[in-house]
């Protein structure tokens, strides 16, 4: 692994992310430009993006290796759900914070920066098992993710129904239709595959400018002062990819670099900014899951290139 070719690749995602926020700031991408931005990246450029990554030629061994992931992505969203329970009693004995602190550990933003991180370190082969991994992600952001959030008693029935159109949603609906076309090596026309490829391209920059975008709507000044999310962010950003390391290489036995590294890369990115929206849908602490998305963000660009080198000494 070139780590200088990495760092400066990292460099250049945390730079873009540092673009977005200031071209918001003035207004050049605007609050609607933002919305649209982010439904174009998650119903458009991410889908393709999995698509053409999971373009691949067939081999047994391949598929073998994707089944491993996905098994291995249950046992590390179990620990991630149990740390989040133990954190959330930890830090706070408010049942809307508690909810915010427990969603946060078990839902990071592996797609907007998980995957370009991927891209980025593995080549664009390494996106096919990064979205068979990020399947439990889309299942489970509407089912155990609403129960995490869903802190009051009494809820409005909307809300207490599992919606269908939301687990299956474009992320998870891409990465089925990948693994089919996988499968079957089904050959699909070239200005087909051309133009998936074309759109899939757009997700990393624009993936990067939506996350600078996003958070420079979040209050600033009223971000930096609660120490409790400094510590959700150490354990979401620290202990859980170093917790999840010890667990599939000296629990489970596992020696293949790439098994042991989606699972520690995607646990040791930044806290989803789906947990926003959750808090607000499910009249929980918004103000609080802001600061996590934001913090946790923040300090991940220091704890992404330490945990991407500490990788590179198992290798």
């Amino acid at each position: 692994m070139d780590l200088y070719s990495v760092y400066n690749q990292l460099g250049i995602l945390f730079l873009t992310i540092l673009i977005g926020y200031f071209l918001a700031k003035i207004k050049i991408i605007t609050s609607s430009a933002t919305q649209f931005l982010t439904k174009y990246v998650l119903n458009i450029a991410l889908p393709a993006l999995v698509i053409a990554g999971m373009q691949i030629p067939y081999t047994p061994e391949k598929l073998q290796m994707a089944g491993s992931v996905f098994l291995l992505s249950i046992p590390c969203y179990a620990l991630a759900y149990v740390v989040g329970i133990l954190t959330a009693k930890i830090l706070s004995r408010d049942h809307s914070q508690k909810a915010v602190f427990n969603f946060g550990i078990v839902f990071a933003n592996t797609a907007y920066l998980g995957f370009p991180v991927f891209m980025v370190l593995f080549g664009k082969e390494s996106i096919f098992y990064a979205a068979i991994y990020n399947i439990l992600f889309g299942l489970l952001l509407y089912t155990l993710g609403a129960k995490i959030m869903r802190t009051h008693e009494i809820a409005p029935v909307h809300k207490n129904r599992i919606p269908l159109k939301e687990i299956f949603n474009p992320g998870v609906v891409a990465s089925l239709v990948g693994l089919l076309l996988f499968i079957t090596a089904l050959p699909l026309p070239v200005f087909v595959i051309g133009t998936i490829d074309t759109l899939g391209n757009t997700c990393v920059p624009l993936s990067m400018l939506t996350i600078g975008a996003m958070l420079s709507e979040l209050p600033l000044h009223k971000m930096f002062g609660n120490v409790r999310v400094y510590l959700l962010s150490v354990v979401r950003l620290v202990v859980m990819p170093l917790l999840i390391l010890v667990m599939v290489k000296y629990i489970f036995g596992i020696d293949q670099m790439m098994l042991i590294a989606i699972p520690v890369i995607m646990a040791g990115m930044p806290i989803a900014t789906n947990t926003v929206l959750m808090a607000i849908e499910y009249d929980n602490d918004a103000q609080l899951s802001s600061q996590a998305v934001l913090i946790s963000t923040i300090l991940s660009c220091l704890t992404i290139p330490l945990m991407i080198l500490l990788l590179s000494h198992l290798h």
